[in-house]
């Protein structure tokens, strides 16, 4: 991957954050992490990201806080992966045009690393064709 491909893992619980800034290395990745929606902000507006994975419900400035912050400022948008353990209104409330994929806890640890891979090269991939388009798909597992 290019080194412009640098992901932001945003999750206040540690050890999942943690967990997804492991896997998101092993796929050879730069990672960052983010224990708030406030923490993140000020890292999106220190750098660019490429892929941005946020949980939604966070205290304070949530998921939703964080992706309305990158909309409303413009910036060149990062492929955004959401994890949620929330119903399916909660996904209906996310903007289409900002999010890449969502997927639900407990999510497959190879699921999420593919689309973390994958959202990285689309991004990379529209950046060299001046592209903007973003598609959202949910992924859902069945509980064990």
């Amino acid at each position: 991957m290019l080194p412009d491909q640098r992901v932001l893992v945003v999750d206040d619980e540690p050890a999942i954050r943690a967990l997804v800034a492991k896997i998101i290395d092993r796929a050879g990745l730069p990672v960052d992490t983010a224990a708030s929606g406030q923490e993140a902000i000020e890292k999106l507006d220190q750098r660019p990201y490429a892929v941005l994975v946020v949980d939604l419900m966070m205290p304070q400035i949530d998921g939703y806080g964080v992706i309305d912050h990158l909309r409303d400022h413009g910036w060149r948008k990062p492929a955004i992966i959401v994890i949620t353990a929330g119903d399916s209104s909660a996904i209906r409330r996310l903007d289409g045009a900002m999010v890449h994929s969502v997927i639900r806890k407990p999510f497959d640890i190879e699921v999420l690393s593919d689309l973390v891979t994958a959202a990285a090269k689309s991004v990379a991939d529209d950046r060299s064709a001046g592209e903007s388009g973003a598609t959202c798909q949910v992924v859902s597992f069945p509980r064990r």
